[in-house]
């Protein structure tokens, strides 16, 4: 026999794209022939749709025979509409990607080589023993001698023009000029500091004093203002508020505790009665922020409390004026944020019957509350020892005086390290890329196994996903992030990193220019502002929606915008790993705001954890010299770990929504969806679609 000659072979192959002619009508010659040549030009793409899956061969053979018209025979590369790309895939497409492989290794490494440089700064810093000596000049006045003052006592510098390390520790400040103060020093005649030392006898001396006002620690000349007064110990307001951090550990370990448990209450009460428990929550922190705004004013009005501390003061009638603010902007958004509460008050049910069955999802809140206070303790310990860094001088000083008119003694003097100062920034760039990186774990690792979940087969029977308890879903979630993705997290995070601190920068420069007479550069930077955090905003939303679908694909942050300008453009091919980003950029506003929805149902309950936390730790500064920058670390780290808790509601909630979209794309479009539970479409359809009917 003959083997087939290619024409016997190519009708065949028309005959399977596409049924006879018969079963639609009678034809023309010239037709059949038009559109036989047609249906040969897209063979190759017939053939390689017919590996695929063999039994929808006559439905793409059908659609290629549409679009052939409208390709280019002579290119490789076609160009189809975003449309095109999610019908293709509907038989090829059974949930998220098993088989993945490591992304963005090269953030990944970056973010390795910055950690050396911190460890680096961090070991030079530990290793400074002026870190004992600057402990001694955070509460209490130092003399010259370097001996820390009793706590009732100031410090006094008789020849505070000349000698401002001259201090000694007096009883009560001199008010009156004129007043002889008479105290024991250790005058020296030798002409170096190891023989002044070795000498231990005292003579008394007579100063003439000047007036003075009690302010802190120091004895300040009642005719120079706090902002004039200059001693090498006073100057350093910064390096005092940040030792005021090594005071209040049993705080701050309090302060952690008290988080955990009211994070762990809340998601419980959330679980039981969202909506109850959402409105509760409005309210108390409306409450706390006016109750703490009153607190903060009635301290820096009382006259017995930081009286002589006036920095101090300010920094709390500031707080004031912050919560006050907090209180009346958080009350409007509270009325125009009503009717979401409420739509995320139903998506929270939803959201719990799924981490009713994915239980082993619960204890990843606590995996990244262990990494938070352990990068916590890490940054703080490593903060002191860098505020702390200096030298420790000594030297032979004349000082003036009434009787004699002119001693000799021996000075010491700690002078901070204002070059290591200035690496503080380096460390605290990579400490709030560290947080952001942590906090992005826990969304990779509850989206992978929600997405999973999603596309498991409903059981009617039970009522809920069939799932294997030898493949479980928060396992392999773990086991994919932490092999696979930290790159990707990497990455993620350190955009959002590196864009608020351009945001910090032109705050600044505004705030410099706001007394700038020409308007022109003032409103130039205003416009770089609003830019800025335009940028930002979304900036922040395209990095949360990369994590979800890396969690669903496995793909790379770099491919995932490269996909995105190919589907604006149209040049996409018909890949099932390229289908999730065609999603996101053909339905970027369904999905701008089904996002606000799952934040929306957890933003109260980060603020309720938070203020309370606050509140607490307030209550407990009482005896606490400067409690400002200590309740700024508390409300950062409570916030840190509240937003560990409550993510994973907020996560559950748009993962589910967007899988929903994605399986109504997939499967005919609008109330087509094969793999979303009943209840959750009965949701969908009673409570979204009728009042937003762009959303899904």
């Amino acid at each position: 026999m003959e083997p087939a000659s290619s024409d016997a072979m190519h009708s065949r192959e028309i005959d399977a794209i596409s049924p006879a002619s018969s079963h639609f009508g009678t034809y023309d010659t010239n037709t059949i022939q038009h559109t036989q040549s047609q249906r040969i030009a897209s063979l190759p793409r017939a053939r390689e749709y017919r590996r695929v899956n063999s039994e929808n061969v006559s439905l793409f053979g059908r659609q290629l025979s549409s679009e052939s018209s409208e390709l280019d025979e002579k290119e490789d590369v076609h160009l189809l509409r975003p449309e095109s790309a999610i019908s293709s895939t509907i038989s090829r497409f059974k949930g998220p990607k098993t088989r993945r492989s490591c992304t963005d290794l090269i953030a990944l490494l970056v973010f390795l080589l910055y950690w050396i440089g911190m460890i680096v700064l961090a070991c030079y810093a530990f290793t400074r023993d002026s870190n004992r000596q600057f402990a001694k000049y955070i509460r209490s006045g130092v003399d010259f001698q370097g001996k820390t003052c009793d706590k009732d006592q100031f410090l006094y510098f008789p020849d505070l023009e000349q000698n401002p390390d001259f201090g000694i520790c007096v009883d009560q400040c001199p008010e009156e000029k004129g007043d002889i103060l008479r105290v024991d020093l250790p005058i020296t005649e030798a002409d170096s500091v190891e023989e002044a030392r070795e000498s231990t006898e005292t003579e008394e001396v007579e100063f003439e004093t000047y007036a003075t006002n009690a302010w802190a620690y120091v004895c300040a000349p009642a005719d120079v203002t706090s902002e004039q007064l200059i001693t090498a110990q006073f100057e350093d307001s910064i390096g005092r508020f940040v030792g005021s951090l090594s005071e209040c550990w049993n705080i701050l370990l309090i302060s952690c505790a008290i988080t955990l448990a009211t994070s762990f209450i809340y998601l419980l009460f959330l679980r039981i009665c969202g909506c109850v428990v959402l409105g509760i929550s409005m309210v108390g922190v409306q409450a706390i922020l006016i109750y703490g705004s009153y607190r903060s004013l009635l301290a820096s009005l009382d006259p017995y409390s930081y009286r002589h501390d006036h920095r101090t003061k300010q920094s709390l009638q500031l707080l004031a004026v912050v919560l006050s603010c907090s209180a009346v902007l958080f009350f409007l958004v509270a009325i125009f944020m009503m009717q979401r509460l409420f739509l995320a008050g139903v998506f929270i049910t939803h959201a719990s019957r799924v981490l009713l069955q994915l239980k082993k999802l619960l204890l990843v809140p606590f995996l990244i509350f262990i990494m938070i206070i352990a990068l916590y303790g890490w940054g703080i310990q490593v903060t002191l020892s860098i505020f702390g860094a200096g030298t420790t001088t000594s030297r032979i000083a004349s000082i003036a005086a009434s009787s004699p008119s002119t001693i000799h003694v021996v000075t010491e003097s700690f002078q901070v390290n204002t070059k290591l100062r200035w690496l503080f920034l380096y460390h605290f760039l990579g400490m709030y890329w560290t947080i952001g990186f942590v906090l992005s774990i826990g969304d990779m690792i509850t989206a992978t196994a929600v997405s999973f979940w999603y596309f498991a087969e409903f059981d009617k029977v039970a009522a809920q996903k069939k799932i294997n308890k030898w493949r479980d879903p928060v396992t392999y979630a773990l086991r994919s992030t932490f092999s696979y993705h930290l790159g990707t997290l990497a990455l993620t995070s350190a955009a959002v990193t590196f864009i608020r601190m351009s945001r910090s920068v032109y705050h600044n420069l505004a705030k410099r220019n706001d007394m700038d007479t020409n308007v022109a550069v003032s409103c130039f930077v205003k416009c770089c502002c609003c830019c800025v955090w335009c940028f930002d905003c979304c900036l922040k939303y395209f990095c949360k929606e990369a994590i979800y679908v890396t969690a669903i694909q496995g793909s790379s942050y770099f491919r995932s915008a490269k996909v995105r300008v190919l589907t604006r453009i149209g040049a996409v091919r018909n890949h099932t790993t390229q289908l999730a980003f065609t999603l996101l950029t053909s339905n970027l506003l369904r999905f701008g705001s089904v996002d606000r929805i799952g934040h929306s149902s957890v933003f109260i309950g980060k603020l309720i954890v938070c203020s309370t936390t606050c509140l607490v730790a307030w209550l407990l500064s009482g005896q606490m010299y400067s409690p400002v920058l200590p309740l700024l670390a508390i409300a950062f780290m409570s916030y840190s770990i509240a937003n560990a808790f409550m993510t994973i509601y907020e996560t559950t909630i748009n993962v589910l929504l967007l899988c929903f979209t994605l399986d109504e794309n997939l499967h005919g479009g609008r109330g087509k969806s094969v793999y979303a539970p009943p209840s959750l479409i009965r949701s969908i359809d009673s409570q979204l679609r009728p009042k937003w009917q762009t959303v899904l």
